[in-house]
């Protein structure tokens, strides 16, 4: 495999401390590539100093934006149709999706996303975790895909351009679905669901690509979505030969998403407000793609 295609990512980095251990321990094992960081969880302040380290310092870091859990960076009298009375986030994937389409609310909400992606960036740059000069951006449940909050996002690109910022990437998230119809191993506890939402993103891509073209930012894949939760060695070793075959006839990277970093029960906290990404973040699968991730580079767990 030319790794020279392929990013190993590791999305999640300060959700808990305990998972961005596991994400430092991979990166000192020198089997990952980049990772992405969440600016507005409680574990953000005590993991600074860790993504500062030596450990980390060459990867490639992206701001996670975050408007699924935890509390909101702005005050809630500054986005308050984002967060509930305690300052958690109350929007939801499915209620932004909608919002999307709904032009009395839309313009409010863009508004209030772009000031708080402002926000986010900020802390990350404030803290030594995002290059002013380099910023890369993706999300958190890839909510940056919707196209209201990519107008949000691109607000907030042209606002921080303005301040001297410099943007260089954003994640495309178009995993290529026929990919995994080239083998039935590639199918093995096949998830409808994933495949639905592949397909809903897939189809926000289309729109994402022509602003990055526009700005001459480069354009990748990326393989992490259908098999969200579930990237085990044995798909790796199949999937990852076609992804490189699809990067060199387009000429575009792959980012391989994993979530690696395991969360601990005991760090279950309120601002963890969604039942289903509890039982995501407490997932033994994520230990399935810590153990992926070292074996495909031949390391120990």
């Amino acid at each position: 495999m030319d790794k020279s295609f392929f990013d190993f990512h590791a999305d999640d980095f300060a959700v808990s401390s305990s998972s961005s251990r596991d994400i430092v321990h991979l990166a000192e094992k020198g089997v990952l590539d980049s990772i992405s960081i969440i600016p507005n969880m409680s574990a953000f302040s005590s993991c600074t100093a860790a993504a500062g380290g030596d450990s980390l310092g060459f990867l490639k870091k992206s701001v996670h934006l975050n408007f699924m859990e935890g509390k909101s960076c702005l005050d809630r009298a500054e986005i308050p149709d984002l967060v509930d009375e305690e300052g958690f986030f109350k929007v939801s994937w499915g209620s932004l999706l909608i919002a999307n389409f709904n032009p009395a609310k839309r313009p409010k909400l863009k508004k209030q996303l772009s000031a708080e992606i402002i926000a986010q960036v900020e802390k990350c740059i404030e803290a030594g975790l995002a290059d002013p000069m380099a910023l890369r951006l993706d999300s958190h449940q890839h909510t940056h895909m919707i196209p209201m909050v990519q107008d949000a996002l691109f607000d907030a690109i042209n606002h921080l351009e303005k301040q001297g910022r410099k943007v260089v990437f954003i994640r495309n998230t178009e995993d290529p679905i026929s990919l995994y119809f080239r083998s039935w191993r590639l199918l093995r506890g096949f998830s409808p669901a994933n495949m639905l939402k592949c397909i809903i993103l897939n189809s926000f891509s289309f729109r994402l690509k022509k602003k990055l073209d526009e700005r001459g930012l480069p354009i990748g894949y990326l393989c992490g979505v259908f098999y969200s939760g579930h990237m085990d060695h044995e798909r790796l070793r199949v999937v990852l030969p076609l992804f490189e075959k699809l990067a060199k006839k387009k000429n575009r990277r792959v980012e391989v998403l994993f979530h690696p970093g395991r969360v601990k029960k005991e760090e279950i906290t309120p601002e963890f407000t969604k039942p289903g990404f509890v039982q995501f973040h407490l997932s033994n699968n994520r230990h399935v793609e810590l153990d992926a991730l070292c074996r495909l580079s031949g390391v120990s767990v």
